[in-house]
């Protein structure tokens, strides 16, 4: 049930300029919980009474995709069950802008859901409160809230670095600065693992039940992660008698999830058109495709909304479910972004209009098929054609360059897995090479005309140091060694692939026949 405006062309230009005109405009109306019934005029709202709604999950990170995902999920379900409303926690100080602008319109915001052909507006009320802790002040709260009897889930999107993983051993990092303070000062915590550990260790003291602990990153087994990053810390709080960590073995729940839904940042652009076009004036929206996909392992000892009402897929096991999204979904972003970063491209839809782009992703998702295992209910070649055309959406068109931000973790987590078997399996490997080239390639930081490439990684410098070693011995196995695995490395053929595809990149136009070479 949303507010639908067809778009005769793609993007917003067309619909934005026939709602719009002098006969149809309106003063937009100030989204908060006072002007509701006015803004159902205009778009969906909630049908619960937030009233009512208890805040049984406490979240750590809501940024655009919580807001299109889990959130959009829980608010179908709060008619039904009021105990699962979302606290809303902010962790780090660019958290602020998102306390400010919820805080202003009583945690309310608008999904805008981006066709192909059409654009659906409804209000999501699910948020019901909001604790800022990014500047140090309200840890505490955080906690208090976590140790409560109305939390029962603590869910997490909080990006793949917020996890401290050292990627050399898959473990906690121990060094980061964020952890050595929390292990100092573990009452006061700044970390996401810091503010769990914190919680269950109140919980325990009180006597009562651990929450259920959902990650929703982009991880491979998420669950099992963050289960293994926790202990590790609370072992190092609780040395002294260890009480803390059998505890949290014996009690707490870490359900693994399997999540999906294109969400591109939002931009004025967005705010305006939904000001002029629907009358709601949001200071911060949320734009998301059509499609959503979520798979959870249900493990939820005090209980959980009925997610599986609106679509979620509650399961034993999320592994075939992550590692198809992994491999073909996130690995196919990741191989597309850097070679269309070089060949000129700055959104994700232009690039797949690009022949050479789209085949090179065709022939990609094919190269990686031998990796997925067999996923209960899904078409494989169905699902490959769905992603190509959800890539290709102008509604919803990422920017490139935002794909090939923290490259050294995605390389990890979406492309590594699935070489690797390939390497084991003697099976063909040539796009992933390609995709490994463009990504040594761009980690230089400049590129084939001597402009400045940004390149937003936690890793940066050293990729860069090791990117232009790559460029001055001709040679890449030190850079996949360090930024892969040593088997990686130790592949013959998969250097011969890379290297001869970086010698391609090196010249004039180098991106377009690397690209034309494997579509």
């Amino acid at each position: 049930h949303r507010t639908t405006t067809h778009n005769p062309t793609s993007g917003h230009s067309a619909p934005f300029e026939r709602l719009c005109s002098p006969a149809m405009k309106k003063e937009a109306i100030k989204l908060c919980l006072k002007n509701l019934n006015r803004l159902s005029r205009t778009a969906p709202v909630p049908e619960f009474c937030r009233k009512t709604v208890k805040p049984g999950i406490v979240h750590l990170g809501v940024g655009g995709f919580h807001r299109s995902h889990q959130a959009v999920y829980t608010d179908r379900c709060l008619q039904k069950d009021p105990a699962f409303g979302i606290c809303g926690v902010g962790l780090v100080p660019g958290d602020k802008k998102m306390k400010d602008a919820l805080a202003e319109q009583d945690n309310l915001y608008t999904l805008v859901t981006k066709n192909r052909d059409s654009t659906e507006v409804e209000i999501i009320g699910s948020i019901v409160d909001y604790l800022y802790a990014g500047d140090g002040n309200a840890s505490t709260e955080v906690v208090q809230r976590l140790a409560s009897l109305d939390t029962r889930i603590v869910s997490l999107t909080v990006t793949e670095k917020a996890y401290m993983i050292d990627d050399s051993t898959g473990n906690l990092d121990f060094s980061h600065p964020l952890i050595v303070h929390d292990l100092e000062h573990p009452e006061n915590p700044k970390t996401p693992v810091g503010y769990v550990v914190a919680g269950l260790r109140q919980r325990m003291k009180r006597g009562l039940d651990a929450f259920t602990v959902l990650s929703c990153d982009n991880l491979p087994m998420n669950g099992e992660l963050t289960k293994r990053v926790v202990l590790q810390f609370a072992e190092c709080v609780d040395r002294e008698d260890g009480r803390l960590v059998q505890w949290i073995k014996n009690n707490t729940s870490f359900p693994s999830t399997m999540v999906d839904r294109i969400t591109p940042a939002t931009t004025e652009a967005d705010i305006e058109y939904l000001r002029k076009g629907f009358s709601i004036e949001d200071k911060w929206p949320v734009c998301a495709e059509e499609y959503t996909q979520w798979v959870i392992e249900d493990d939820f000892p005090l209980g959980r909304p009925d997610w599986e009402d609106f679509g979620a897929l509650m399961v034993k096991d999320v592994k075939p479910y992550e590692l198809m999204k992994l491999h073909l979904l996130n690995g196919s972003h990741s191989a597309l972004a850097y070679l269309s970063y070089l060949k000129g491209h700055h959104s994700v839809h232009t690039a797949m209009e690009d022949e050479d782009i789209s085949g090179f992703v065709k022939n990609y998702m094919e190269c990686v098929t031998p990796t997925v295992p067999s996923v209960p209910g899904i078409d494989l070649a169905a699902y490959k054609l769905t992603l190509r055309e959800r890539f290709s959406n102008p509604n919803v068109s990422d920017q490139v360059s935002r794909l090939c931000e923290d490259g050294s973790k995605k390389m990890q987590s979406f492309i590594r897995g699935a070489l690797e078997e390939l390497l084991e399996k003697g099976k063909p490997t040539k796009h992933v090479a390609g995709a490994v080239a463009g990504f040594i390639r761009h980690s230089r930081g400049v590129d084939e005309f001597g402009q400045a490439i940004e390149v937003k990684d936690p890793r940066a410098e050293e990729l860069r140091a090791a990117a232009e070693r790559v460029h001055s011995e001709g040679k890449a196995k030190d850079f996949l060694a360090e930024f892969l695995s040593e088997d990686i490395a130790s592949s013959s053929r998969f250097n011969r692939e890379v290297d001869e595809f970086l010698s391609v990149l090196d010249q004039e136009g180098g991106a377009e026949q690397v690209l034309k070479s494997l579509r």
